[in-house]
């Protein structure tokens, strides 16, 4: 008989106000409070698709990465340096991959963690790659896989992001904190329950589904908790929650990255395409492997996103939580998202050195890797790790290409089927009613972009409008016939 298969759960109890249909608090464990800041750890890639994967019925946005996802789904493969390029866009990954499995309900179960390949020549070649897609310098396709030894594991009774055993309250609007009687009885009062006598109970198994329903209502209401659990609300569009954007100020002295060619309305000058270059698009493409987390970092408090902020923020101020992450200035990538045009708050890890061994067992003829050249093994030496993009390039995309991005983020390769003619006739405005403008943008503008892309539905124009400058209202100029005086109109 074939083994059955349990799907993981978590507890959690509402304290619900019956009459009103809605969560005053939740008390959990643990385990619940570890899987929702797991969140957090997400690539704002991964978020897109599992969107997707969740609603196959309904359209789910998240503001215009979901258009920067679909347009790396659409984009023929001829377009990309390498097939491998594609698939670290399309299953983003990170240097806490290895976290996933301890959580009790792993929303992010990764492919590739903790896994490299190799071609058959592997002897010879002395070769390997984080990518079963990539090929090797002999040319052979890299499929052979090849794992690094586990570390022993060492039994730990703490969470992955909680130091110890406890209990939390959580707010409707998930503000998470350590329980108290103190605390339930404040907060209980702020909230006009003085007389708990009136409030239910329900204790509730949350499952995989029920998290993905919640990582949508984060997204887009204020009240998660009641929006998940009792009225089963389906995900708004993100863009629809935001507030106005305030763009950034460029820095003294702060760099150059980039010069783009803006195409603009007259009337309004509202940002319809751009014309780029290729390193564009590989920012733009690098920004779907940023975790959640660190987007929030950068953006600060230039966006107000459903309940994103209160929970960023109780995982930065609980006095119970691990001391381990990185400083929230920065985000660091694994070594192979680097491109030549890097956005100066990402950096990327610095490859790692690997060796490989045949077993002392005579026996074992597979070859292994590890990160220790002091293994007591035959055949002890360095392997190369090489860079699934083109070495050469050090880009998604293939160099020497012209792409077209819209105003919400869909971008388009230019060839011989999409041409700047066939682009003016989709626009379905006179060229005299268009303009070109040039640009350049800098780290302030590539963080309005990011933020933009977050939250609204005219990424460019929200990042790029004040570098655009508007024609001052002309003027007719008439003479008065009784003075004799001109007399300006506008």
């Amino acid at each position: 008989m074939a083994e059955s298969f349990e799907e993981p759960k978590v507890s959690l109890r509402l304290i619900v106000d019956e009459e009103k249909n809605k969560v005053v608090l939740a008390e959990a464990g643990n385990d619940f409070v570890d899987v929702l800041f797991s969140l957090l750890m997400l690539p704002i890639g991964t978020i897109v698709r599992l969107f997707e994967n969740h609603r196959k019925s309904e359209t789910v946005t998240v503001g215009c990465f979901s258009n920067v996802y679909k347009s790396v789904v659409d984009m023929d493969m001829d377009n990309f340096e390498t097939a491998a390029c594609k698939e670290m866009l399309l299953y983003p990954r990170g240097l806490k991959d290895e976290l996933w499995k301890r959580f009790k309900i792993n929303i992010n179960p990764t492919v590739g963690v903790n896994k490299f390949y190799t071609c058959q020549n592997f002897a010879d070649c002395n070769m390997c790659s984080n990518f079963s897609s990539s090929n090797c310098q002999c040319g052979r396709l890299m499929d052979k896989e090849i794992q690094l030894p586990e570390a022993d594991k060492v039994a730990d009774v703490d969470g992955v992001f909680i130091r110890g055993r406890y209990s939390f309250i959580i707010t409707d609007d998930l503000k998470v904190s350590v329980d108290s009687i103190g605390l339930v009885l404040k907060t209980l009062g702020s909230l006009g329950y003085a007389d708990v006598s009136k409030l239910g109970e329900r204790i509730l198994d949350i499952g995989l589904g029920e998290v993905l329903t919640l990582l949508e209502c984060i997204f887009s209401t204020n009240t998660p908790l009641t929006d998940t659990f009792l009225k089963k609300q389906r995900l708004h569009d993100v863009s629809q929650i935001s507030k106005q954007l305030s763009p950034r100020v460029k820095e003294k002295d702060e760099a150059e990255l980039l010069s783009l060619d803006v195409i603009v309305k007259k009337e309004d000058m509202k940002v319809l395409y751009v014309e780029c270059c290729e390193d564009f698009v590989d920012l733009l493409f690098t920004f779907l492997a940023v975790p959640l987390e660190s987007i929030w970092d950068f953006t600060g408090n230039n966006i107000t996103l459903g309940c994103i902020g209160n929970l960023h923020r109780s995982l930065s101020g609980l006095s119970v939580i691990k001391k381990t992450r990185v400083s929230s200035f920065s985000c660091t990538l694994p070594c192979y998202y680097r491109c030549q045009k890097q956005f100066p708050m990402i950096t990327t890890q610095e490859p790692r050195v690997y060796y490989r061994f045949r077993n002392s067992n005579v026996r074992q003829q597979e070859f292994s890797l590890t990160t220790n050249n002091e293994e007591d093994n035959y055949f002890l030496s360095c392997v190369t790790l090489i860079d699934p993009k083109s070495p050469c390039s050090g880009g998604f995309v293939k160099r020497e290409t012209r792409f077209t991005v819209s105003d919400d983020l869909v971008i388009t390769p230019k060839n011989s089927s999409r041409t700047s003619f066939c682009l003016l006739k989709k626009l379905q405005i006179g060229a005299n009613d268009l303009e070109v403008k040039v640009i350049t943008i800098g780290k302030a503008e590539a963080l309005n972009l990011l933020s933009a892309s977050l939250v609204t539905s005219s990424a460019l124009s929200s990042a790029f409008g004040n570098l655009i400058v508007k024609k001052p209202k002309e003027e007719t100029v008439s003479w008065n016939r009784v003075s004799k005086k001109p007399k300006v109109e506008t």
